[in-house]
């Protein structure tokens, strides 16, 4: 009896012992398997060549939760909205602009406009750096940007060092053509538009923007975009005035006339003829011989943006080689990047302007144009001709 009493207690006494040890030493316990926080697991799934925004615009843009983006309409593909917000679970919010005039009246207006993300084009992106309503870029949360922008757009003299924008793009202006109506020996010159056949009367567009019709008068004289001479722009007015009446429209996106066969000649941006190719084989694009202007379309934040990292990581996001082809790809531009082009279809490396095109034949807009004198001369001309 006494050695059964015994051997009770002795096997509590060893049941305490070994409560006591996994108490004492948890270590000695399994280990459970320890998951990868949200930025962990964001830095893991990043596709080969994309590089990490840090941590603390990672998570100050989840905080944030949403982006607030003024851009053009019908243009990036929904694929690279839809591919941010289902990533990083942000909201995006889109107002869109039909102009970049429209864009500097509206921060005009109001300098404190609480957009997070706005794409201007060259001129106005210098203009808002002007006003004051830019803010400036944090490349320690651009790592994509710093990495694949080419050191000529970083030091670039309308934006040094990138300091208030990112340009994803290098944009031409041209003209497109309905082959169907439009068979001209006289293509790809500037010519076809602004000296028609009596057959195109009714039949063509203009971009309705005094710099880009102004100035694509100059090149097809033999003059600079940014001329700021009484004389020469007077020729261009002229010449402007008699194509006027063969002029339908005023149209920065004559999509519509175009594929329905309304109009048969659209001066417009290089990519928007392509774009409209791919619905109506038909349309094809015309890059001038006499040359034209060559811009960017920089990605930028305003002061008064709510959702600056947030911001950030989309810009960085836009940087990754694959999206920059992506929407290249889509709007027929060329990337401003080192990498996207080879992620590029064989056909857009193709049709997109060569090197050659763009050093010999093309010019920036300069503040010559659109201040002071130049300005002044511009907007009495474009008056005249829009009356």
């Amino acid at each position: 009896m006494i050695s059964r009493v015994f051997n009770k207690v002795g096997l509590v006494l060893t049941a305490v012992g070994l409560l006591l040890v996994l108490v004492l030493f948890p270590a000695c316990a399994p280990e459970e398997e320890v998951g990868l926080d949200p930025y962990q697991e964001y830095v893991a799934s990043l596709p080969e060549g994309c590089f990490p925004v840090p941590r603390d615009c990672f998570e100050q843009a989840v905080e944030e939760g949403e982006l607030d983006i003024y851009d053009w309409a019908e243009w990036w593909p929904e694929e690279v909205y839809q591919g941010f917000s289902e990533e990083f679970g942000i909201k995006i919010i889109r107002d869109n602009f039909a102009s970049t005039d429209e864009v500097l009246a509206k921060f005009k207006l109001n300098p404190q406009l609480e957009y997070d993300f706005v794409l201007p084009d060259l001129r106005a992106f210098c203009q808002l750096r002007e006003l004051g309503v830019l803010q400036e870029l944090n490349h320690d949360w651009l790592p994509n940007v710093e990495a694949y922008l080419p050191e000529a757009s970083k030091e670039a003299w309308y934006n040094p060092n990138y300091e208030y924008g990112a340009p994803w793009d290098i944009c031409l202006t041209a003209y497109s053509y309905n082959s169907a109506y439009v068979d001209d020996p006289r293509i790809p010159s500037w010519s076809v538009l602004f000296e028609p056949k009596e057959e195109y009367r009714g039949r063509i567009s203009l971009i309705d923007d005094m710099y880009e019709v102004i100035g694509s008068a100059l090149k097809y004289l033999g003059y600079s975009w940014n001329s700021v001479d009484e004389d020469e722009l007077n020729e261009a007015k002229e010449l402007l005035l008699n194509v006027k009446p063969y002029v339908t429209s005023f149209d920065s996106w004559p999509a519509r006339p175009m594929l329905e066969e309304e109009i048969w000649l659209a001066h417009q941006w290089y990519g928007d003829g392509w774009f409209l190719h791919q619905e109506l084989e038909t349309i094809l694009i015309a890059l001038p011989t006499e040359g034209t202007q060559i811009t960017v379309d920089p990605m930028v934040i305003p002061v008064g943006s709510r959702h600056p990292a947030a911001a950030h990581l989309f810009i960085n996001y836009i940087f990754r080689p694959e999206v920059c082809a992506l929407i290249c790809e889509t709007v027929a531009y060329t990337p401003n990047h080192t990498t996207a082009g080879e992620f590029l279809s064989t056909e857009m490396q193709q049709i997109l302007p060569s090197q050659e095109y763009i050093d010999e034949k093309c010019e920036y807009i300069s503040a010559d144009a659109y201040t002071g004198r130049g300005l002044e001369l511009r907007a009495a001309i474009w008056e005249e001709i829009k009356r």
